[in-house]
């Protein structure tokens, strides 16, 4: 039996010769955590990275292969029998909900998981009470509360966790939610070599929401759900406070049509907004990244002047459960962006380009048939938290979620309220709930 190749070897097999040396030069705990962290990732998947880092990169988008697809616009009339369908599945406990939340808010700037950020107006509830309200009054209204799973990261995972556990599941009892931790992928320098964030820590970050996703399947989640007779999975992420989370219509767009998912879009108003957009490509739905757009296409207007590539995702979808499984069988490719970084290297940090890898969701969208498209008002569904000050700030959450409270008040014929207006989703989901 020949010996087993030891930790420098395979990441010399793997082409990654510098981490190899670098790991040489360590010895006790420093070399066990590198090789530990290193092992967790697996060889395979280092070797993976490389060769995909050094491989051609995809053509540039055709647009003669591209088409809008039909949508259903905001003033379209809703169908009734469509929400109808989403309450009895509701009060059949076969609707779950997937919260995607292993990123890390590096933008925002906030030392924990963006989930943990209080955004509340008044209460300064965090992302995660805000939204998780919604799944408990939706089992205040239909009897049952609908099963959800909450993704983590590697470096999230533990916080988050403890975050709940110190709210009391905000609601949940421990059957009815489960932790799910995706993947985590080390960035690249430009020849392809491991960055480290510190001498015996590889850079990682966790692998997208398509790795969110698959760690649903891999970790079991997906399998138990259809086992408990689940037939519907919607999937959100964490950083929209203004989102309606159980969303009659949306729900019952995809358990009265022929379409295997359904997705939410808003209309671009911008050609540099970073929204992917949802196009047929070949005839097959699909969605294009914001960064993979080319500024030509993402600048192209039709005849009106709107823009030609305008269907915006807000990155909130619903898939039925064995369409879902069957299309994660087939893996996810892996996309890579530029960014900067700040890795460790022996003469101190420094702040450098680096290559990130991360699985996408969307690309699971060419393996339906067909897809439904559902159009959302942005002012009462989309304000995401992504950056500390400007666009997408702290700030600018705030008053968009006051703007949508005070309209609400407005709506039922109410006096405005002269302080902050901030309302729990166990008050009002719309302003019905204060007429």
């Amino acid at each position: 039996m020949g010996s087993r190749s030891s930790p420098s070897e395979q990441l010399i097999a793997a082409g990654q010769a510098s981490l190899a040396a670098h790991l040489n030069t360590l010895d006790g705990a420093d070399a066990t955590g590198l090789t530990d962290a290193l092992e967790l990732v697996g060889w395979d998947t280092l070797a993976t990275l490389r060769a995909h880092q050094v491989a051609p990169r995809e053509p540039e988008l055709d647009s003669s292969r591209l088409a809008i697809p039909s949508y259903r616009p905001v003033h379209a009339e809703a169908d009734p029998s469509a929400a109808r369908a989403a309450v009895q599945a509701l009060r059949a406990g076969k609707v779950a909900f997937a919260l995607l939340a292993g990123g890390q808010a590096s933008r925002l700037g906030w030392d924990g998981p963006k989930g943990t950020y209080p955004i509340g107006p008044q209460s300064s509830r965090s992302l995660f009470q805000l939204l998780l309200e919604h799944l408990v009054r939706a089992g205040r209204d239909f009897g049952t509360l609908p099963p959800l799973a909450v993704t983590t990261g590697r470096t999230t995972d533990a916080a988050i966790r403890s975050f709940f556990q110190t709210h009391d599941c905000f609601g949940y009892e421990p059957d009815q939610l489960q932790f799910s931790m995706q993947a985590s992928l080390p960035a690249l320098d430009r020849d392809g070599q491991v960055l480290l964030r510190s001498p015996r820590d590889p850079f990682l970050s966790p692998d997208g929401h398509g790795g969110a996703i698959l760690g649903l399947e891999t970790n079991g989640v997906l399998r138990a759900w259809e086992d408990a007779g689940i037939e519907c999975v919607v999937t959100f992420q964490v950083d929209n406070p203004l989102l309606r989370v159980v969303d009659l219509d949306f729900i019952g767009a995809l358990l009265t049509g022929d379409a295997p998912l359904v997705t939410k879009i808003i209309e671009k108003r911008r050609p540099d907004e970073k929204l992917g957009v949802v196009v047929l490509r070949d005839g097959r739905p699909a969605l294009i990244e914001y960064s993979e757009l080319p500024s030509t296409m993402a600048a192209a207007r039709t005849d009106d002047g709107r823009l030609a590539w305008r269907l915006g995702s807000m990155a909130v979808h619903a898939f039925r459960l064995p369409f879902l499984r069957g299309a994660l069988e087939a893996g996810l490719p892996l996309h890579v962006a530029q960014k900067q970084v700040s890795a460790w290297t022996p003469q101190g940090v420094v702040r450098q380009p680096g290559l990130k890898f991360e699985r996408f969701l969307f690309d699971l969208f060419p393996q339906a048939d067909s897809i439904t498209v559902v159009e959302s008002i942005r002012e009462e569904e989309f304000a995401p938290l992504k950056n500390a000050t400007g666009a997408d700030s702290p700030q600018a959450v705030r008053a968009a979620m006051q703007a949508k409270y005070r309209r609400w008040f407005e709506a039922a014929g109410r006096p405005q309220p002269e302080q902050t207006v901030e309302l729990s989703p166990l008050e009002a989901v719309d302003a019905s709930d204060l007429r």
